[in-house]
């Protein structure tokens, strides 16, 4: 038996192309769907920390009574002039403060007497740089500047003597602290 073709008929054709398009369209929306569904957005965010550097041109600061003269006199420190920098990444309009923290009176180990830690001073150059005294009951200001940068004062450190004082080797430790307002 032999098997009779059909003639192609112009409907199949229009069929065909109906179908055809239709799959385009449909490929095209599913590919458009997958597209919008692999786009995404990402935030960045970067936290820069505020950051302080200290340095000092000295980890030591030292008197020594050459004479007893009989009267109270003031001796400078043995080192000289102490160098104090501070570096800050601060913003523009945020203030800086340097304060001198001390938690005791100058002690003498060997013996257990004591000196009030009132009796050691500086006078400071450089701008934004301050004179003071040390002081036991809360931090004393040192330097007070506004924005970033590198800010170095020179500080001569002066000890007011007293005849009476007993003889012995005085140390206490002072804190330099930094905060950012």
């Amino acid at each position: 038996m032999r098997r009779t073709e059909q003639p192609f008929r112009k409907e199949n054709r229009a069929d065909r192309k109906l179908v055809g398009f239709l799959l385009l369209a449909w490929v095209g929306l599913a590919l458009g769907q997958l597209l919008a569904q692999s786009t995404a957005s990402l935030g960045v965010t970067v936290l820069v920390a505020r950051r302080f550097r200290i340095e000092v041109s000295t980890s030591q600061v030292s008197f020594t009574r050459s004479s007893s003269t009989g009267v109270p006199q003031t001796i400078p420190a043995n080192e000289g002039r102490f160098d104090l920098t501070i570096k800050t990444n601060n913003d523009y309009s945020s203030r800086t403060n340097v304060w001198f923290q001390v938690s005791s009176d100058l002690l003498d180990s060997s013996t257990g007497y004591t000196i009030p830690i009132e009796r050691i001073s500086w006078q400071a150059q450089g701008s934004g740089f301050y004179s003071g005294q040390l002081r036991k009951a809360s931090p004393v200001l040192v330097a007070r500047f506004t924005g970033p940068g590198s800010f170095t004062g020179y500080l001569y450190f002066f000890f007011a003597e007293d005849p009476s004082l007993a003889p012995g080797a005085y140390r206490t430790t002072v804190t330099i602290l930094v905060e950012g307002v």
